[in-house]
Parts: structure tokens; sequence; C-alpha cells
């Protein structure tokens, strides 16, 4: 764990709230403003989301600029909402493995709670460049809590997560390394692996003792959705394939749908509408997921994809909304 810096270089969040915004926010409303007017509930997919406003994922954007993004996590088998870091390193990491367990957990971010919240950075925030954490905790709360949960859609609620776990992370990965097996996790998804499949069926029950020791069932395993594979069959992680060379690229149907679409898209609006059941604009977000999601785990096929349909039209979807 790295160690606390020096109190000197520390300022209190009214210093470090106006040199971040030079006035542009009130500090007092920072601190003592009302907020529930400045979100609003959706419902997106059967999921409940919500959304800030400007003002509101200002001071979301202040607590992750100097709270949240100094929270310690384990690095070495958490590799979600990190920058540098994604999907494909949390699936090579398991490369060369022959048995896999994977998992999920259910409702995360909502079975997240506001002690949990509030016990992870009062112990987990040694490293925040703030004197005067625990003077505003309470509102620290107040701003990244709905109901005494974690929200879907606040930005700070995914780094908050990460440091949420840590515990579970550490013993989870010591229990790993004693059986001889890989332990990784990307946000709510957890996957072990290794080359001796008993040792792999052993954490499967393991997993859950080791969960609720730490959540006393608030976070709970999704259970329908767990299973076990070994290679000889398709192994797939994260939307992912591992070879059994050990390369990780993308599923093999994910590649066709893309090819397809960016095909149609270029060569013939009424096809690739009939493939988007005729909606352009949800299309072309679906198409700009998919191109955004190559490019985060699979440069080598983004290039492909380049040279084949051109860098220009490959591109725009870079840069077009993928929500």
């Amino acid at each position: 764990m790295k160690q606390p810096r020096d109190q000197m270089k520390r300022k209190s969040i009214p210093l470090l709230f106006e040199a971040m915004y030079h006035g542009k926010y009130e500090v007092e409303d920072f601190l003592f403003g009302e907020i529930a007017s400045n979100y609003e509930e959706l419902t997106i997919k059967g999921r409940r989301v919500y959304r800030p406003n400007k003002k509101l994922k200002a001071y979301h954007g202040f607590l992750n600029t100097f709270v949240f993004e100094y929270l310690t996590i384990n690095e070495r088998v958490v590799f979600s909402y990190r920058k540098g870091i994604n999907l494909r390193s949390a699936v090579m990491a398991h490369a060369r493995s022959r048995s896999f367990l994977q998992s999920d957990l259910v409702s995360f971010f909502s079975s997240i709670d506001r002690a949990l919240v509030k016990s992870t950075l009062l112990t987990r925030s040694a490293e925040a460049p703030i004197i005067d954490l625990d003077e505003h905790v309470e509102r620290i709360l107040d701003l990244i809590t709905i109901q005494d949960m974690l929200p879907m859609g606040f930005s700070t609620s995914p780094l908050i997560s990460n440091a949420c776990l840590t515990g579970f992370d550490d013993e989870l990965e010591k229990t790993c390394l004693e059986q001889g097996v890989v332990y990784t996790r990307y946000a709510d998804d957890i996957i072990i692996s290794g080359s001796e499949r008993n040792a792999v069926r052993d954490m499967q029950g393991l997993l859950p003792e080791i969960l609720n020791r730490h959540f006393l069932g608030k976070l709970r395993l999704n259970l329908s959705k767990s299973k076990l594979t070994h290679t000889g069959r398709k192994v797939k992680l994260l939307g992912m394939v591992i070879l059994p060379s050990g390369q990780v690229t993308i599923d093999m149907d994910l590649k066709q749908r893309i090819e397809i679409l960016l095909h149609f898209y270029i060569t013939n609006k009424e096809r690739f509408l009939a493939l988007v059941h005729n909606d352009m604009k949800a299309g072309v977000e679906q198409l700009a997921g998919y191109v955004n999601y190559i490019n985060a785990v699979d440069n080598a096929y983004l290039e492909k994809l380049q040279r084949k349909f051109g860098s220009t039209v490959v591109d725009s979807f870079l840069h077009k909304s993928a929500s």
C-alpha cells in the first residue's frame, strides 16, 4: 500500500474546489446546496439509471479528480475503470489456462450501500490530496448516493465500486494463489482459471463463502450465469475468445456482424436499415459501440477493418455516440 502523502501538501476541499473551477461553481452550493433537483431518474433497457445535470456532473468530476481516483484498489486483479487498462488485459491473464470459472454479481452498484462507501472512503483514501475528508464525508456521500446506494449513471460509482471490493479482491486473490489458479475482476464480472480442473472447481465453492464473509449477503453471485468451461470447447470471456494457441481475439460471430453492418452501411443503406430494424440512429450507435469496443480491445483487428473498409469510414464511428 502506498504511504500517505505529506500532510503539508494536502489542501482543504474548499481551496481545491476554487482552484479547479475559479468561481464557475459556488463552493457553498457544493458543500450545502440542495441535490435532488440536479439529477433525473430514467429507465433504460429495464434498468434504473440516474442522469446528473451539468452542475452535478461538475461536482462529481471534482470528487473523482481529488478523491476517488486516489482510492486504493488491488491493481493486480482489477481491470475495470482504470486508465490505460481494458477488457483485453483482464482476459489475457487467463490465456494459458485450461479450465475457467465465470460468474458475476447481482445488481452490482445498487448492492453497494452508503455504509460500505463511507467505510471505504475513510480507510482507502490515504493518498488523496485532501486534508479535511473526514469533515465533509457525509456531504460527499449525499452527492454520490441515492436512497443509500451507488446509482447507475453517476461517473463516481465505477471508481468507488472498485475500491469497495478491495478487501474481497485481496482475500480471493490470496486463496486463488494458494490453489494455483488465477483471478481477475472486471466490474461485476469475476473470472477464475487454471490448468487443473479440480482446483478451479474447488473455487466454485470457496468464492461465495469469501463474498459472504465480506458483504454478509449484500453482494451476491448471479448463480444462473455462473459456469465452468474447459478447453476443447469454445472459451469465451467478457465477449472475447481465447484460441487454443493462447491468442485473445474478438468472437468470430461479432466480427461477422460488424463487417456485414459496415459493408451495407457503405454500399446499401436500405439493407443496412433492414439489419438494424429500420432505425438508422440506433443502428449507427450500435455500430459505433462495436467499433469503439474493438478500438479498446483489439487494435490489430481495428487496423484490418480500416484497410478493408477505409480509415475514414471506420474512424468516423470512433467519434460517434455509442450510448
